[in-house]
């Protein structure tokens, strides 16, 4: 079986990968995904189908009801990389993308020590977003560190600082929009149709411009340096960033504290306009 996988043609390879992401983690796919995601015939969708189950009758059910394929109980990944990493990869990288891996001396990066997430939780949270379900989750926190501290919410989104991954989603204990940590999420249970309109997070839609040039306490060769590093005009870099995610992106660049007693040398970038991200963040 695996042998077969290896040998088939690359294009057909990256499609019944796509096939088999979908079926497992949204928990349905059909021909008009293939259509949509490849730009093929529904004819080829079809011949597709038909080749993955007979790569792996035991993995995918046919819900003529819905008209959408399904996963079975026995579901063993033959393309796929069961990790939350591996699914947060894809989602960043378009599988019709052809990825060059790096695995030379000459090309690194920093280790990144990776977060427990549980496959359940992820799932579940997925495919709660997928089909717009409320979920009552076990969340731990500093505040309330011990198990049993369910709260039900209606999850519309992923963001990630780099480091960690959370769920944006409706609290309907506090009746705001928030991030949970998904590593600390002990359990995920699906409930019923979430009537909340995710449109209003506001935070979540909306951006902020944020600008950032040199620290005013480096000199003005210094001051350069950052500029060219940077690629800034006229000492300024403006990009924009969703609002909800405000809070990580001053963390991740260390401008969370402008004005501080930290060294140039230290803290070499500032946000320009820190009161008015502030005010962004406050609303």
């Amino acid at each position: 079986m695996e042998d077969q996988s290896v040998t088939i043609p690359w294009s057909t390879r990256k499609r019944l990968q796509f096939l088999e992401f979908k079926l497992y983690w949204e928990g349905r796919v059909n021909r008009g995904d293939l259509t949509t995601e490849f730009g093929i015939s529904i004819p080829q969708a079809s011949v597709d189908f038909t080749k993955y189950q007979e790569m792996a009758p035991n993995n995918i059910s046919y819900n003529s009801s819905a008209k959408y394929y399904e996963p079975t109980e026995s579901f063993s990944p033959l393309f796929i990389e069961l990790s939350a990493n591996a699914y947060f990869s894809t989602i960043l990288c378009s599988p019709t993308e052809s990825i060059a891996i790096c695995g030379s001396d000459y090309v690194a990066s920093v280790p990144n020590p990776s977060r427990v997430i549980d496959l359940d939780v992820l799932r579940a949270l997925v495919q709660s977003i997928k089909n717009k379900l409320v979920v009552s989750v076990d969340y731990r926190s500093f505040n309330n560190p011990l198990p049993g501290n369910n709260r039900l919410i209606s999850p519309h989104a992923f963001g990630t600082d780099g480091s960690r991954w959370h769920v944006r989603a409706y609290c309907h204990e506090s009746n705001s929009f928030k991030d949970f940590v998904l590593g600390r999420i002990a359990s995920a249970v699906m409930a019923s149709v979430s009537d909340v309109d995710i449109n209003s997070d506001s935070k979540w839609f909306n951006y902020s411009e944020v600008v950032i040039g040199p620290n005013p306490k480096l000199n003005e060769a210094q001051k350069n340096i950052v500029a060219m590093d940077y690629g800034m005009t006229d000492f300024e870099l403006k990009f924009k960033c969703r609002i909800a995610l405000l809070y990580y992106l001053l963390k991740k660049l260390g401008i969370d504290r402008n004005g501080s007693d930290r060294a140039g040398e230290e803290q070499q970038i500032v946000a320009v306009n820190f009161d008015e991200i502030q005010k962004a963040m406050r609303q």
